[in-house]
């Protein structure tokens, strides 16, 4: 019902902003707001590219440095009351390659396809894609910016899929009426929002795996948070000391019956697609025990037999919730490891040799989270 009305009131003011902007073209008024590519971390393969973006009138959203809840509200209120642009071709260059692609009703552009000229190997594991627009609906532009894609590279071990909110971003999702939550998002900026201890050791840990000396797994983040807080999750990893890695967020705006019959949700759908695109790697997954996390996580399990090394799902604390998944890990026998912290976690990572023994010695000492 509130994703329903929400997409409702945004096709309203759509529609209401394009009737305002042809009535101001037959005045004769020429649009002269600046305009932005709102880029998002993509990954891929040395043949291959999954990349997201977003056109935006420029609302001059600061995103670091941001220690007042006042100036959160304002900024937070700005992510959410974006102005999108569509009908915008944006180039796309990674490599010798070129695509190009147009945006959407929500302003966003997707690229996902083969690159006709692969990638050199021995690249380095963040390759960067340059992204240009040259105009939009009514005028010329000259817009440029980069955006990240990450390349997994061969010898690495396994990766790592985690969520975001009461995963390492502490939300309350299962606060009453989810006031905590709408508190959080809407009051707090990155530099205000907690991470849980030994999060940020752990991940690194795992990014690193057995080896111990370099960092080599890759790391994604699959969260139901919408994308218009995209810049604010990617500057609390940064800040709490969590390895880069793509954000996959969603579109709250998209209806459902433009999504297939058989389709997951978004969560599952994102993970699944990770799993198609390096098709010989195993992965960790991580997430909480607030939502359907675990569940989720299972059915990924069974659909990829032999690809899932451990299932770690953070306990929330939530009562009934603990007993309720409990009861399905005994009667499913899901290789799903329960933890209050990640202190357990790194524990039984290092039993699967996920990690180094030493690592975990390391993380123990330090406060549980």
């Amino acid at each position: 019902m509130k994703r329903a009305l929400f997409r409702t009131l945004r096709l309203i003011r759509r529609t209401l902003n394009r009737l305002w902007q042809r009535f101001k073209a037959l005045l004769g008024f020429r649009p002269k707001w600046p305009v932005v590519i709102a880029t998002y971390r993509g990954y891929g393969r040395a043949d291959w590219l999954s990349l997201r973006g977003r056109v935006l009138k420029d609302r001059r959203i600061l995103a670091r440095n941001i220690n007042s809840r006042w100036r959160a509200l304002v900024h937070n209120y700005r992510r959410f009351n974006s102005r999108e642009i569509p009908g915008v071709e944006v180039e796309v260059q990674l490599g010798g390659n070129t695509f190009r692609a147009i945006t959407d009703e929500e302003g966003y552009f997707f690229v996902g396809q083969a690159l006709q000229a692969p990638l050199l190997p021995g690249e380095k594991q963040w390759q960067d894609a340059r992204l240009s627009i040259r105009s939009v609906p009514g005028r010329k532009v000259e817009v440029d910016a980069v955006a990240p894609v990450l390349v997994p590279p061969p010898d690495a071990a396994f990766g790592v899929i985690s969520d975001i909110d009461d995963t390492v971003l502490k939300t309350d999702v299962t606060s009453l009426l989810k006031l905590k939550v709408i508190y959080h998002t809407m009051m707090k900026s990155a530099a205000l929002r907690q991470s849980f201890g030994a999060a940020a050791a752990f991940y690194q840990a795992l990014q690193r795996g057995p080896g111990g000396d370099r960092p080599m797994n890759p790391i994604f983040y699959v969260s139901n948070s919408p994308w218009n807080l995209y810049d604010l999750l990617e500057e609390f990893l940064d800040l709490n000391g969590l390895p880069a890695g793509p954000i996959l967020l969603r579109d709250f705006g998209i209806p459902y019956q433009n999504l297939p019959k058989d389709y997951r949700g978004h969560k599952q759908a994102s993970i699944e697609r990770i799993f198609q695109a390096y098709p010989s790697l195993p992965f960790v997954l991580i997430g909480d025990s607030g939502e359907k996390d675990p569940y989720i996580y299972r059915a990924v399990a069974e659909e990829f037999p032999g690809r899932v090394a451990a299932i770690y799902i953070r306990d929330v604390r939530a009562h009934r919730r603990t007993r309720r998944l409990a009861r399905f890990i005994r009667e499913t026998g899901a290789d799903i490891k329960l933890v209050q912290n990640y202190s357990q976690a790194a524990k039984d990572a290092a039993f699967r040799n996920l990690l180094l023994w030493e690592v975990f010695e390391q993380i123990r000492q330090l406060k549980p989270g």
